[in-house]
Parts: structure tokens; C-alpha cells; sequence
């Protein structure tokens, strides 16, 4: 399909509908995402909540919290590489894709304490579509 070569202004409308129908066809294939905002606290010895339930592609975001001592949220997977450290009295806020599905452990990984390394877990499970 040729540039029409009537005059200007037909050229001009020509320009202008292919750009709206480029735009259109792009938002066709654009998938839309949701929200997910989740606040975890941490103390002695577990996450509340224990799990967090979000579906594949939601923009996750969460506010973590330490209320007793200083913990991490901690996910070692290859894909989730998430490590965050809270004090108590200052929340930390992050967000991530939640763009892999599956079964992921949460955990804290500092030393503080030995049962926070042996025991504090939780799950993050991102339901497939």
C-alpha cells in the first residue's frame, strides 16, 4: 500500500491513519497487568502472612516490616533473586514481576538469631496462567 500522491493533505490523513491503526494493533497485543500490594511482618519466629498467593504477570508490590529484631525477606531462586532487610520501625517497600509461575520459598537469612535461619518461612506461589 503506496503513499497516496494526490496532495498534502491526503497524504497527511494517509500518515495519520496508519499511525492509529499501528497504535491499535500494538495495544492489541499488550497484555494488561494488575496490582498486587501485600504487607509482610516479620518477628521471632515466622511471616505473616505465611504465604502469599499473586497470578503470573501482576506487578507485585510489598511493604515488609521487622517487628522485633532485624530480618530479611530473602528468595534464593535462580529467577527471584529478592533480598531485603528490614530494622524494626522502618518498613521497606519493593516490588517485582511476578512473571514466573510456581512455588517459591521465603526466608531469613540472618545470623541474629539461629532460629530465625532455622525456622522463619513463608511461600510466595505465583499461579500460572
Amino acid at each position: 500500500m503506496g503513499v497516496p500522491d494526490r496532495n498534502r493533505e491526503s497524504r497527511a490523513a494517509w500518515w495519520l491513519a496508519t499511525a492509529l491503526l499501528g497504535t491499535v494493533v500494538l495495544a492489541a497485543g499488550v497484555v494488561a497487568q494488575s496490582k498486587r500490594s501485600v504487607t509482610v511482618s516479620a518477628k521471632k519466629y515466622g511471616f505473616e502472612p505465611a504465604e502469599i498467593r499473586v497470578q503470573q504477570d501482576d506487578v507485585v508490590s510489598i511493604v515488609f516490616t521487622a517487628e522485633d529484631i532485624a530480618h530479611s525477606f530473602t528468595i534464593s531462586d535462580e529467577h527471584y533473586r529478592i533480598d531485603r532487610r528490614a530494622e524494626p520501625g522502618k518498613p521497606v517497600p519493593f516490588r517485582f514481576l511476578a512473571d514466573k509461575p510456581g512455588t517459591f520459598e521465603i526466608r531469613c537469612t540472618l545470623t541474629i538469631d539461629d532460629r530465625c535461619i532455622r525456622d522463619m518461612r513463608a511461600k510466595l506461589i505465583v499461579v500460572g496462567k
